[in-house]
């Protein structure tokens, strides 16, 4: 039997019997057909995506979905695969060492590529500004979206994501894209490059960056190696700048971070260009940080070298706060300390804490109350303060420590800006005789003050809670 196509008529596979010749009808064609009509619902309409799908393929087309309805079943379908592979406590007990081995490195496997998918999805609501809409950070707005994303993961998402968009960093994000390197991993070679990009020309930039994100990518390099590494990169920049250029380099690579280690412990690293390390140096070799014995008993100094060069440390970081002599309106770091009190027993209650939401013991908080600008703030159990301590002599000054105690920061819902970078607000306009009252104030960073004026949101304070209509 002879046919033609008809692409431009019938579309694909579509035929015709010639003009010349005869049709003719096959007899395993005819049994084919009755074998058609007798599946059933399910295996016909598989037989027929499989049909589909190869015309597809002749007629070079994608078989697929819609690029959201692929995204939405697959999804969709790795939850449900996941939950076959979910065990019980009794159950988990049966697997034997290998095979728990391996579902443990399978599921490492799965989160990178669970994280590929969730930074190109972060990545592309960047792209359109899908925080900005709601006068959010991108941390932020990812927190709110994905509430099981610490800060420190949002973070290194958002990290991620802005390296990726200069072109020297596409390739970071590339690689946590294509699975090639777990998000944090390259949250690590984007911080560093981050701080290095000032100080390296082009070719340098995508030398270094090429270098790390392949370390990155190698399982045979562990998080503390990859650490080396970027280290090196840094080490490496410097002894190849010239005296003067390094001088300068060294200056923009200066920076402090933070990360907590264990549960009242936190760790500080210091980058510090040799002018500053000399004074910082200074301190920690100073008569502050040598052994003092006992004026008493004359026992010899139990701390080690590293607490008294701490000690040392925090002396001068406390004779700076107090600034002894600043007139009154002078800004200072100041130390605020939010008490909860037990009006029954007019005793405090529990422990006291710091505005990023440390804990403070009762008695180290007495301790900075000696040797720092520490303000106590009471708090009733609604949140509510109760009075302020001895520091706040000036009414201004007084009503921000307040509201920094019970706001905490930006009061707008999903912001995590801290207390410093925010202004007081009148919930009631002052341009419209609103009070300038404590119960009648919140505290919003710059971005959320203009959205609340442009928006005119007004907001319901009750005890400790601020509650903006949005």
């Amino acid at each position: 039997m002879e046919f033609s196509t008809v692409g431009e008529r019938g579309g694909a596979g579509a035929w015709s019997p010639t003009a010349d010749a005869p049709v003719v009808v096959d007899e395993d064609w005819g049994e084919a057909l009755d074998e058609l009509d007798a599946l059933g619902l399910a295996d016909y309409q598989a037989l027929m995506d499989e049909v589909s799908t190869v015309l597809g393929e002749m007629h070079g087309r994608d078989a697929r979905g819609l690029p959201s309805e692929e995204l939405e079943a697959g999804l969709e379908g790795a939850a449900l695969s996941l939950g076959r592979a979910a065990l019980g406590r009794d159950e988990v007990v049966t697997v034997q060492d290998d095979e728990l081995t391996g579902a443990l490195e399978a599921v490492g496997r799965l989160q990178t590529r669970l994280g590929a998918i969730g930074f190109r999805l972060a990545q592309q609501a960047a792209a359109r500004g899908l925080h900005q809409e709601s006068g959010m950070t991108l941390v932020d707005w990812l927190r709110v979206r994905c509430p099981w994303l610490s800060s420190r993961d949002a973070a290194q998402v958002v990290s991620v994501v802005t390296a990726s968009e200069a072109s020297v960093g596409a390739q970071i994000g590339e690689a946590v894209a294509g699975g090639d390197v777990p998000l944090h991993r390259a949250a690590m070679v984007a911080r560093t490059m981050g701080r290095l990009g000032e100080s390296l020309d082009p070719d340098q930039e995508e030398s270094y960056t090429r270098i790390a994100t392949e370390a990155a990518g190698r399982p045979e390099v562990s998080d503390k190696d990859l650490s080396v590494v970027c280290h090196r990169l840094l080490e490496d920049l410097l002894h190849e700048k010239a005296p003067g250029e390094r001088e300068r380099a060294a200056i923009a690579l200066r920076g402090v971070s933070s990360r907590t280690i264990a549960p009242g412990l936190t760790r500080f690293t210091i980058d510090a260009p040799d002018g500053a390390a000399a004074t910082i140096s200074g301190v920690l070799t100073s008569q502050l940080a040598a052994p003092a014995p006992d004026e008493t008993t004359q026992e010899p100094d139990p701390r080690t070298a590293t607490q008294r060069r701490f000690d040392a440390l925090m002396a001068v970081i406390n004779r700076g706060t107090t600034h002894p002599g600043a007139p009154p309106s002078t800004a200072r770091a100041t130390v605020i300390l939010t008490i909860p009190f037990d009006p029954e027993r007019g005793l405090p209650s529990g422990p006291a804490t710091t505005g990023g939401g440390g804990y403070v013991a009762p008695r180290q908080a007495s301790e900075l109350a000696c040797s720092a600008d520490v303000t106590p703030v009471w708090m009733a159990a609604d949140g509510e303060p109760l009075a302020l301590g001895r520091t706040a002599r000036y009414a201004s000054p007084a009503q921000w420590k307040a509201l920094v105690a019970r706001d905490r920061g930006c009061s707008y819902p999903g912001c995590s800006a801290l207390p410093q970078w925010c202004d007081s607000h009148h919930v009631d306009w002052w341009s419209r005789g609103g009070r300038t009252d404590v119960d009648r104030m919140a505290l919003l960073c710059g971005r959320h003050h203009t959205i609340v004026h442009q928006h005119e949101l007004g907001a319901s304070i009750r005890g400790g809670t601020v509650t903006w209509h949005v």
